[in-house]
């Protein structure tokens, strides 16, 4: 009787054991992912992006800023960058051989991205599947839609909009008939007006420091109506040309060669002393 309990709880023991390797074996038919890079998108240097019949846009990364330098020379929207970088971190559930091109569209690709010494030319989307055809690597892969979306027509689409870098921290702000400046450990507004805390002045600092614009452009001619003055805190310092206050406020980089055009609403605050909350 004994013998036969042992044997049953064996058996038993076999069950469960087996029943846990069942459990935890990896299943065989879940869908194989092929990753198209062999690098991680943030250890990338260089960005080239070309299109038939256009010129091409070239990008490098500075330090930890990525910078435009074909066929103009900007700082690079660090968003749209990383878009840009995200084909290098996706995977595909099908990896085709390489012939044949023209049936994927990709004998003649819409657009060639290579991301330091890799390309990815892309191809058309199957109406079916709803995914795209990307050649890289010698083969074909079959990626989700969106990548080329993240593609730009040109260079305007690539150029960061903020008007001052991360970096360009204002304590000296001089607008012509008011100057805000930071003094030891205040901020304080020359020559003084109405009720203001310190946060009302930091307030109006930042605006200037986030500002954004909604178009920047290359400066191709014009004079100065008149100048905002900046001191940064690493002691830098910088002077952006007025080029026009209607219908738009535009601003002048000369360092940089582009015109920031910012929406009015916004720039009659910044131009316009700190004001108190209402």
């Amino acid at each position: 009787m004994r013998r036969a309990w042992r044997v049953n709880a064996l058996l038993a023991a076999a069950v469960a054991a087996l029943g846990l390797f069942v459990f935890l074996k990896p299943r065989t038919d879940a869908p194989v992912e092929h990753a198209l890079a062999a690098f991680k998108p943030e250890v990338a240097r260089a960005i080239r992006l070309e299109r038939p019949g256009a010129t091409a846009l070239v990008l490098e990364k500075r330090g930890e800023e990525w910078v435009l330098t074909a066929p103009v020379s900007a700082r690079a929207d660090p968003v749209r960058v990383q878009r840009l970088l995200a084909i290098a971190g996706a995977t595909a559930t099908s990896r085709l051989a390489a012939t044949d091109l023209s049936r994927f569209e990709l004998d003649r690709p819409a657009a060639r991205l290579t991301i330091d010494s890799q390309s990815f030319d892309f191809g058309m989307v199957n109406p079916l599947s709803r995914e795209q055809y990307v050649l890289t690597g010698g083969a074909v892969y079959t990626v989700a839609p969106g990548y080329d979306a993240a593609l730009p027509r040109n260079p305007g689409d690539l150029i960061d909009k903020r008007l001052l870098r991360m970096s360009e921290v204002p304590v000296r702000v001089e607008l012509g008939k008011f100057t805000v400046a930071r003094e030891e450990t205040r901020w304080v507004l020359r020559p003084p007006g109405g009720d203001l805390s310190q946060d009302d002045i930091q307030r109006w600092v930042d605006e200037w420091r986030h500002a954004s614009a909604l178009r920047v452009e290359a400066f191709a001619k014009g004079v100065p109506l008149g100048a905002v003055r900046m001191q940064f805190r690493d002691g830098t310092a910088l002077s952006l040309g007025i080029l026009a206050r209607e219908p738009e406020v535009a601003l002048l980089r000369p360092d940089e060669k582009l015109v920031y055009y910012l929406f009015k609403g916004s720039a009659q605050r910044l131009f316009s002393p700190p004001q108190g909350k209402p």
